[in-house]
């Protein structure tokens, strides 16, 4: 059991103090040993939720959720790209991520996607894939092979991360976001080298970067996107953070720099999981509408820049249409769905 004073640290939680590494490090492990009580795991969520949040809570804590992972993977030699983001926008977008995943792999990037169910009333990257056949449920070795067989994988949180089970049903109970919400992105198994992270809100972008450059990320972006997307968006300019061997670069770009035309986020919305099934199936086949396939292009392109196949976003576009244009990635996505049967 641990020695720390928990209305001490909570004292400091509330008046929006950060936590040092001991202190964050401390929190987890009690979350994971389930030394709280569910009043004081509640109290600390939201307390948390409601102070700033900074790059060294959030990496302490993904340290430790990736140690108790359930699986240790060791592709060294393998430049791995996760393209998991934070969600929270309220936009009811298509699964764009998910997209960008199999046409990233198509252009030649090693992904190791990170997801899990939608928590909110968006479908998540798990349940549209579960309904296009993707098996969640595979063994972990296979999960992990299918990285050499395919070049892109999709990890299932919940599979590997069985250790937060015990708070699933608090942290729902709770109904709002918490700082899991924005640790799930960082907390990928495989340690991929290299990320595109969206995030909803403008004041996580230096938290995130610091978090990813903390973990030892080589290259890396976060991006919030305009009209509040937690994606790069159509909708005007964006809003990035590119991390690259060690050092930080602000900067932001307005999609008509990159040859795109401007469109409302509106125009990217899904619906059911019957929808965004649909809608992903026919980007991936290069078909859906133009939008879908610029913005799914833009967001690769970013996953290329990331993974060093291409550094020029502009040409990432180009060489991510031109994929989809293809059908590749929907052969992709069919290599990985019977790999895993």
């Amino acid at each position: 059991m641990s020695t720390v004073s928990w209305p001490k640290l909570l004292e400091k939680v509330l008046s929006a103090e950060e936590l040092n590494s001991l202190e964050a490090k401390t929190l987890m492990n009690a979350w994971l040993k389930e030394e709280l009580l569910p009043v004081q795991t509640g109290a600390f969520l939201t307390a948390l939720r409601a102070k700033p949040v900074s790059g060294l809570e959030l990496s302490t804590m993904a340290e430790v959720l990736r140690d108790a992972c359930e699986y240790s993977l060791n592709l060294s030699e393998s430049f791995l790209v996760d393209t998991c983001g934070t969600g929270g926008d309220g936009a009811d977008t298509f699964n764009i991520s998910t997209a960008v995943a199999f046409v990233s792999a198509a252009c030649g990037v090693t992904i190791a996607k990170h997801g899990n169910r939608s928590a909110s009333g968006k479908v998540g990257s798990a349940d549209v894939l579960e309904e296009l056949g993707i098996n969640l449920n595979a063994p972990l070795e296979l999960v992990a092979n299918a990285i050499e067989k395919t070049n892109i994988t999709f990890l299932f949180a919940p599979v590997w991360h069985s250790s937060l089970v015990n708070l699933a049903p608090l942290r729902k109970s709770l109904g709002i976001r918490t700082i899991f919400n924005l640790l799930g992105p960082l907390v990928n198994p495989f340690r991929p080298k290299a990320q595109v992270l969206g995030v909803a809100k403008q004041e996580l972008l230096d938290p995130m970067v610091v978090a990813m450059k903390n973990l030892g990320l080589k290259r890396a972006v976060v991006v919030h996107g305009g009209g509040g997307l937690d994606e790069a968006s159509l909708e005007g300019s964006n809003d990035f953070r590119f991390l690259e061997n060690g050092h930080i670069n602000s900067k932001v770009i307005n999609i008509k720099e990159l040859g795109l035309k401007p469109v409302s986020n509106d125009e990217l919305k899904g619906g059911s999981l019957i929808t965004n099934k649909e809608i992903l199936q026919t980007v991936l086949q290069g078909e859906g509408t133009q939008a879908q396939k610029d913005v799914v292009a833009l967001n690769t392109s970013l996953v290329l820049w990331a993974s060093g196949v291409e550094i020029d976003i502009s040409k990432g576009v180009k060489i991510a249409l031109e994929s989809m244009e293809s059908g590749r990635p929907w052969e992709k996505f069919n290599e990985l769905k019977g790999f895993l049967e």
